[in-house]
C-alpha cells in the first residue's frame, strides 16, 4: 500500500483501501524512501562514470520526480500558491485544492527541482552515495513527524486526514526505528544530525501550519516533504562521509 501510494510502482493493479489501511502505511514511509533512493543511487552508479556531476545531479532529481509521480511536488505547488495568496483561512484552503498552478507554485516546484539538482551533483561528484538512499528516507520520516503531530485542517475531510493525528502516532514507532537504523548504517554520526533536524522539522511545521490554516491537509504533507527533501540534500552536499 504504501509504496504503490507513494510511487509509481504497482503491485496490484486497481488497489483499494480504506482509511485504517492508508493510515496503517504510514509506518513504511520512510521504507519506501530507502527503495526510492537505492533506486536513485543505483542510476548514479551506473553512469557516474560516463556523465558530468552536473548532468549525474540533474537525472537524479528528474528520477526521483518521476518515481514518485510528482505527487508532491504538486502538492508544494499548491501549498505555496496558498501561502503567497495572502487570503484568508477558507480563501487558501480552497486555492490550495485548485488544480491549477499559480506562478509562486511553478516557481516553489522548479526552486526545489534546481536546487536538489545541483546538490545531487556534489553528491555525485563526492561519491557519497548513501546521502541518495537517506534523503528520501528521512523526509518521509519528517512527513510522519508533521502528520503525528497536527490535525486535519478541512472540515469536509479529504484523504489526507487519514494520516493525521492519532492514526499517524500510531504507526510513528515502526517508521521511527527505520529511520534510524537508516541515519546510523548509512551515514553514522552526521546521519544522526539528518535524523534530528528531520525530525524537529515536523511539529515545527505542525505549529505553523496550525497557526496559519488551522491543520494540515495532504498537499501540505508534500510541501512539507519536497521541503525537508531538498534541504537535506543540499545540507549533505556540503558534507563527506
Amino acid at each position: 500500500m504504501a509504496l504503490q501510494f507513494l510511487t509509481v510502482i504497482t503491485i496490484v493493479p486497481e488497489l483499494s483501501a480504506d482509511r485504517r489501511q492508508l493510515s496503517a502505511a504510514l509506518s513504511y514511509f520512510p521504507l519506501v524512501g530507502l527503495v526510492l533512493g537505492a533506486i536513485v543511487a543505483g542510476l548514479n552508479w551506473a553512469v557516474a562514470d560516463f556523465w558530468h556531476p552536473s548532468l549525474c545531479g540533474a537525472a537524479a532529481a528528474v528520477l526521483l520526480a518521476i518515481l514518485t509521480r510528482g505527487l508532491h511536488l504538486d502538492g508544494l505547488a499548491d501549498t505555496a500558491d496558498a501561502i503567497g495568496s495572502g487570503a484568508s483561512r477558507e480563501k487558501a484552503l480552497a486555492i490550495m485544492k485548485d488544480s491549477c498552478s499559480g506562478a509562486l507554485g511553478v516557481l516553489a516546484l522548479c526552486s526545489a527541482l534546481i536546487l536538489k539538482a545541483a546538490s545531487a551533483a556534489n553528491i555525485s561528484e563526492a561519491g557519497t552515495w548513501q546521502l541518495f538512499m537517506l534523503m528520501p528516507c528521512l523526509s518521509r520520516w519528517s512527513l510522519n513527524c508533521l502528520a503525528a503531530s497536527s490535525r486535519y485542517a478541512r472540515a469536509e475531510g479529504g484523504l489526507g486526514e487519514a494520516f493525521c493525528g492519532k492514526p499517524a502516532r500510531q504507526n510513528v514507532f515502526v517508521s521511527g526505528l527505520t529511520a534510524i537504523a537508516a541515519s546510523w548504517f548509512l551515514a553514522g554520526a552526521s546521519g544522526l544530525v539528518f535524523l534530528g533536524l528531520a525530525t524537529a522539522a515536523g511539529p515545527a511545521a505542525g505549529w505553523w501550519f496550525d497557526k496559519k490554516f488551522g491543520g494540515i491537509t495532504g498537499d501540505m504533507l508534500g510541501a512539507h516533504l519536497e521541503t525537508v527533501e531538498t534541504f537535506l540534500f543540499m545540507l549533505g552536499a556540503g558534507i563527506s562521509l
